[in-house]
């Protein structure tokens, strides 16, 4: 069960993850931008067998909020998916809606480590290390082997933040 929510983010209730599916209904999820100190973001590509955009890249840590706040979902992700225990900062807040797979209220965290990550592998097949300036324009190349909530998500971050990683 997760949480629904309207246009605004207002509290609905709780549903299953499925009735989310492909549908008009709007959850709550949390994402983390996980730095390294050579300025490197760690991307993670969604095992093959993900509800919501398999075998695409996306942030270091995604998750869907069940009954909690979302600092406490990205407490939890964040040691489900990549077995840290990081300090982290609430960076934006967006709405991406996607009728094709799932629309959410989004929630983007940063991190920042050099501790070796532990991923789960139910939930990520791979991990990788860029820069942020080759993310950039991979994104722009290579639009499909992104999630589009990241891509989304990565605009807001390169309009607002990028500046302090250049």
């Amino acid at each position: 069960m997760i949480i629904q929510v309207d246009e605004e983010d207002n509290l609905i209730g709780l549903r299953a993850i499925k009735d989310f599916d492909k549908s008009d209904l709007i959850h709550r999820s949390v994402h983390l931008i996980l730095m390294n100190s050579k300025g490197e973001m760690m991307l993670q590509k969604r095992a093959k067998g993900k509800r919501w955009y398999p075998g695409l890249y996306s942030y270091s840590v995604s998750g869907t909020v069940e009954d909690e706040a979302y600092f406490e979902a990205m407490d939890r992700e964040m040691k489900e998916e990549i077995g840290l225990d990081l300090m982290f900062c609430r960076l934006f807040k967006y709405l991406h809606t996607d009728k094709k797979a799932d629309n959410a209220w989004r929630v983007v965290y940063l991190a920042q480590s050099d501790e070796k990550v532990k991923p789960d592998k139910k939930e990520i097949d791979e991990v990788k290390w860029v820069k942020l300036k080759d993310l950039k324009k991979d994104l722009k190349n290579n639009p499909d082997a992104y999630t589009k909530p990241f891509a989304a998500g990565m605009n807001i971050f390169f309009k607002e933040y990028w500046k302090n990683y250049k």
